[in-house]
């Protein structure tokens, strides 16, 4: 159980970093459908913490004695150095093209680790929950990929591109 409570924690901290992430890069743009969007991931990803809290108590016996709270988790859980701001140019970082290249990298990582979480779990709950979490960042990467292929068309038009 202990393998659980870890992932768990850790699963947590990375919708911390993802709702951060979605939220400073919404504050570089000006009010628009793109600011819009990312405040909208960054709500999702707010509603995944609430999700995986409440699944804790269910999975977890004496859930109320781990500490979840944000700040405590960043301090005392190794980050899965999935939302790093490290991923992002910062010449680049205005360009909708690029946050969201960034950010569907990300939750494409986000999949990938909800994935290997299951795999690492005993209990069928757990594996459950992950699968669920997987298909949440899955959406996530269909939504980003979206805005993405609009921007980056946007951008090669601009740029008088023509991939083909």
């Amino acid at each position: 159980m202990r393998n659980e409570v870890e992932i768990l924690r850790q699963a947590m901290l990375n919708e911390v970093e993802g709702a951060e992430f979605y939220k400073l890069s919404a504050d570089k743009f000006a009010p628009s459908s793109t600011k819009d969007a990312l405040l909208d991931l960054a709500r999702q990803e707010e509603d995944h913490i609430e999700y995986l809290k409440s699944l804790s108590e269910k999975l977890i016996d004496d859930s109320r004695s781990i500490n979840f709270d944000p700040e405590t988790l960043k301090k005392e859980v190794p980050s899965p150095g999935i939302f790093k701001w490290d991923k992002v140019d910062e010449d680049m970082v205005r360009l909708a093209v690029t946050v969201f290249s960034v950010g569907l990298n990300m939750e494409k990582d986000s999949v990938k680790f909800y994935t290997e979480a299951k795999d690492k779990v005993e209990s069928e709950e757990s594996k459950k929950l992950f699968d669920i979490l997987a298909k949440w960042e899955e959406s996530h990467v269909e939504t980003l990929q979206k805005q993405y292929d609009i921007y980056q068309q946007e951008w090669w038009n601009m740029q008088n591109f023509e991939p083909f």
